[in-house]
């Protein structure tokens, strides 16, 4: 490969999902602050599009519009509707002339659209990083030093492998503006008519529909928000995206103690905006927790089925809330027992909660 001075004009795939976007951001940064000059277009999917959008960092953003795609395997007569929205894809990745495509993402999706924008230089994965035999549409291989490297410091090594000096601590650097801040205003004064003096807590049980297996039961989040109130006076707000209302609805009636529920947010940088404003933010392994995280906020995570050390929180103080077993970590979406959620209490989860305050000097 050239020297990493000689590529200005840079294709990233990261496609999904939300948080994995978030924890690529680390990497682009790094190279950004390096090579002010290089233009970066990001080409990734429309549910972490808002992200991406208006980062300093990120010159254009392409869509891959997934959903098209999937619909047209399970119905035939949207076959001329995707192929005319993939031709139109290729046509744009093509015309953007880039020197080099970086594929974050590491899957047979990202590495064909790596190898259709007609880029000669493709960066990916070796062996078991790269899945679905990704690694043959690429012209220059990274093998990570370990298969267990969190997400970002993956990222970072990945960069680092191209040539780029890696800072710490890592910049996450999320565009959240006065727009952001005036969208999320709405959902911050529901605090305010809350009684409590402790610390704002924002709470975010929920995730998107492809990992329910990731969710805490919501007896759990019943009880934690019922002694977070009375023993730590308290005050919370339960946040949600699309999908998910009723799941807070659910919590905030059957708990005993007065609870804000956030209004609907317009993009993923408002629910940004909302964490950053909150002392202390609990929820699982989710892209709204490493959007947290990204704004500095301190986490509490509860973890299942997800490997712990890939997947924990990564620059900003945290703790993690796990009950190992002999089959976890696991990708088993369909597990019937989730023994691994299930057998964490509230308590144990308010445990870290106190911890974590008292290690931060947060007050209550």
């Amino acid at each position: 490969m050239d020297s990493i001075d000689n590529y200005k004009n840079v294709l990233i795939i990261r496609l999904s999902a939300i948080g994995d976007v978030v924890r690529t951001l680390p990497a682009v940064n790094a190279w950004r602050k390096q090579q002010p000059k290089t233009r970066f277009t990001w080409l990734v999917e429309p549910a972490a599009a808002s992200i991406l959008k208006e980062h300093a960092a990120i010159d254009r953003v392409l869509i891959f519009e997934r959903g098209l795609f999937s619909g047209w395997l399970r119905s035939p007569g949207n076959t001329v509707r995707a192929l005319l929205a993939l031709t139109a894809l290729i046509d744009d990745l093509r015309s953007g002339k880039f020197d080099l495509v970086v594929d974050f993402h590491g899957i047979l999706k990202s590495a064909l659209l790596a190898r259709l924008s007609g880029v000669a230089e493709r960066v990916g994965f070796a062996g078991p990083e790269a899945k679905e035999g990704s690694s043959r549409f690429y012209s220059h291989h990274f093998k990570p030093s370990s298969p267990t490297l969190n997400r970002v410091e993956r990222a970072l090594a990945m960069v680092n492998f191209l040539g780029v000096d890696i800072d710490t601590p890592v910049s996450y650097r999320l565009p959240i503006n006065a727009l952001n801040r005036e969208r999320s205003y709405e959902s911050l004064t529901l605090l305010e008519k809350l009684p409590g003096a402790g610390p704002v807590i924002a709470i975010h049980p929920g995730s998107s529909p492809k990992t329910a297996y990731k969710r805490w039961h919501q007896n759990g989040y019943i009880g934690l928000v019922n002694a977070l109130v009375e023993k730590l006076d308290a005050r919370v707000m339960l946040t949600w995206g699309p999908g998910e209302r009723e799941t807070v609805e659910l919590i905030a009636g059957h708990v005993r103690v007065p609870v804000a529920v956030a209004k609907k947010t317009s993009s993923l940088l408002d629910l940004a905006a909302i964490f950053a404003a909150c002392d202390l933010y609990i929820g699982g392994d989710t892209g709204p927790s490493h959007i947290a995280v990204a704004m500095q906020t301190p986490v509490v995570v509860i973890f299942g089925p997800t490997h712990p050390q890939v997947n924990a929180p990564y620059g900003a103080p945290y703790r993690l809330v796990r009950y190992p077993l002999s089959c976890s970590p696991c990708r088993k979406r369909s597990c019937k027992t989730r023994l691994c959620l299930e057998a964490i209490g509230w308590r144990r989860v308010l445990v870290e909660v106190e911890d974590l305050c008292a290690q931060l000097n947060i007050t209550y």
